[in-house]
């Protein structure tokens, strides 16, 4: 049985680790920076906690990496030198040079390496790209995005100082709007340029907002709003594409086609609710992305997302950062980061 590995032990780690433990894998091995995070997490997920990445890499036959994302080469470099597939979390890097290495050390290896942009996964988005490629709704010409929530602080579920360092997490466009810019990516093809206004280099603390203008190679245009700033507790995406002969729409605001209620046993007279079926653990995005993972390792066949795309969403995300600090619209293909 194919034994995971995960570096890193937070939220987004937890996550994986309940979705990993709905398939025919074992979770064998965690390894955090913290070690007291590591005695948890294995206690909670019966892994082996491991003393150091090495020691991790010895134990598994994929490494599944959910760092933060200023730290996520050194965990991805050490895997292709190992030669051990590679899952690893959004956006692909901070810099682009990062993201450069990353490509050529599992290049060099033959490293499998799959970045895990799970709202391919989601299934009103997945659809939304059949309708587009199915000719339905004609030619798109406007494609808009809406991904926001309130800030993760540190004692949210998602939350974390690390999320309000600039420096480290390149704030809501490239934690938060990369998901959309991806997605933009995928269903309306290359972008040529970006504009966009944001609260980056604003010294505002405690909030994030981004609202971004794509303009792509076919002339459609693309709106990314990113949104760092709904009162705790909310989220919300949205996803609407215009075509010459038709308009699809999504919002999770909407009601969903399936309700449902259960009690709650920790919770005496109260009850859960959602609008999932729970009688289908499969169906959770990362449960099907990890699904999509392993069968394409087994099959030998590219993943859905390369890490060239995955390359790209991060360019486009850092030329939007650079549009909100000059004020002037960006042309990706001259695009250069300042400063690296």
């Amino acid at each position: 049985m194919t034994r995971i590995g995960i570096v890193g032990a937070g939220a987004i780690a937890r996550h994986h680790a309940a979705q990993w433990r709905k398939l025919p894998v074992t979770l064998a091995a965690v390894y955090d920076i913290i070690p007291e995070r590591t005695q948890t997490f294995a206690a909670q997920f019966g892994a082996h906690p491991c003393a150091s990445l090495d020691e991790l890499l010895r134990r598994v036959d994929v490494v599944d990496i959910c760092t933060p994302t200023d730290s996520r080469v050194t965990s991805v470099l050490a895997a292709a030198a190992a030669r051990l597939p590679i899952i690893c979390e959004k956006p692909f890097g901070r810099h682009l040079d990062e993201c450069e290495q990353m490509i050529e050390a599992c290049t060099a290896t033959n490293t499998p390496l799959f970045i895990a942009h799970v709202v391919r996964f989601f299934p009103q988005y997945a659809r939304a790209k059949e309708v587009v490629d199915s000719g339905a709704i004609g030619r798109p010409a406007m494609i808009r995005t809406m991904r926001a929530g309130s800030f993760p602080r540190p004692e949210a579920t998602y939350g974390s100082a690390f999320y309000g360092d600039f420096a480290r997490s390149g704030g809501v466009i490239l934690d938060l709007g990369i998901h959309d810019i991806d997605y933009h990516l995928w269903v309306g093809g290359p972008v040529e340029r970006v504009f966009a206004r944001g609260l980056a280099y604003t010294g505002v603390n405690g909030a994030d907002h981004a609202f971004l203008t794509l303009r792509y190679a076919s002339g459609a245009i693309g709106h990314v709003d990113c949104n760092w700033a709904l009162p705790p507790g909310q989220f919300r995406t949205r996803v609407e594409i215009a075509g010459d002969g038709g308009l699809l729409e999504w919002d999770s605001f909407e009601p969903p086609p399936l309700l449902w209620a259960r009690p709650a046993p920790a919770r005496p007279g109260q009850s859960t609710q959602g609008s999932a079926s729970p009688l289908a653990p499969l169906d959770d995005p990362y449960c099907r992305e990890f699904t999509h993972f392993l069968d394409c390792l087994d099959r030998g066949v590219p993943f859905l997302v390369t890490p060239d795309q995955a390359a790209m969403a991060v360019r486009v995300a850092l030329a939007a950062l650079e549009s909100v600090r000059t004020g002037q619209p960006i042309h990706i293909a001259d695009f250069q980061e300042v400063g690296r």
